[in-house]
């Protein structure tokens, strides 16, 4: 059940700033430029194409053998983007703002003699990040145990996701998305704990790092808390430093252009 919750928070998380971000420029290029709407497809369609390639490229590597190595590199690297989109998450908590920047940043590609490329590529890149991001959470989530759990969370999520793609496109802007986005947020910084705190496991059982038991009380075990020193150590780093994620960037210059 947790792995399956896990999987949904994770998919509607990137899935929704997706949405949101291919919703706010279809909807900037239908009034800008309604000719070139069809290149946002495109682009769109091109990153999840992209985002599936990733996918069954990392079955192929992963499949048949147990590599516990490259599971303890998946849950590093997962964790460094779930703090880095954690933090970016709540440094922009305000999704009617991002939006804004968003259609300026269209908006200047529009004024550009390729605006069918600009639009392809911004379509693009808005799904081929989550898309490739998702690919890393999950598959580090379905190596903790079997995977339909994940499966599960995961076309749950998709429903949903698709709940909001119609409740968008039908002019609903008064979503609840500022505490959602602040939630969400909350969960990825946790879970970038979790997936260090599991790295280290990883390379415990390769004998890499060493092993000091730890006897814990049921309930924190059963939320996902290690049953190692190291392991609960390295959890606790992470959750200390993961507020520095969240710290306001220096921007070198004004406005939109400076921003992240």
């Amino acid at each position: 059940m947790s792995l399956m919750l896990d999987a949904g928070l994770i998919l509607l998380r990137e899935g929704l700033e997706a949405v949101l971000v291919l919703a706010a420029l279809a909807a900037f290029v239908g009034r800008a430029a309604p000719e070139r709407a069809g290149a946002l497809g495109w682009g769109a369609a091109a990153g999840l194409g992209a985002s599936l390639v990733v996918a069954v490229l990392y079955a192929i590597f992963l499949g048949g053998e147990h590599d516990d190595r490259i599971e303890a590199a998946t849950c590093l690297l997962a964790a460094g983007l779930m703090l880095w989109t954690g933090g970016w998450l709540a440094r922009h908590a305000d999704p009617r703002a991002w939006s804004d920047a968003l259609k300026q940043q269209a908006g200047r590609a529009l004024e550009s003699r390729r605006v069918a490329l600009a639009v392809a590529a911004i379509g693009f890149l808005a799904v081929f990040r989550e898309g490739a991001e998702t690919v890393l959470f999950l598959a580090a989530l379905g190596a903790e145990a079997q995977p339909l759990p994940v499966l599960t969370g995961a076309a749950v999520a998709a429903v949903l996701l698709f709940g909001f793609w119609l409740a968008i496109r039908r002019g609903t802007r008064r979503l609840p998305l500022r505490p959602l986005f602040l939630g969400t947020s909350l969960f990825l910084l946790v879970m970038a704990a979790r997936f260090t705190a599991a790295a280290v496991q990883e390379m415990q059982e390769q004998a890499f790092v060493s092993f000091t038991p730890v006897d814990l009380p049921a309930a924190l075990v059963a939320i996902g808390l290690p049953e190692s020193a190291e392991a609960l150590v390295a959890f606790l780093v992470v959750l200390c430093l993961a507020p520095i994620a969240v710290l306001p960037r220096r921007r070198v210059a004004a406005g939109p252009a400076a921003a992240e």
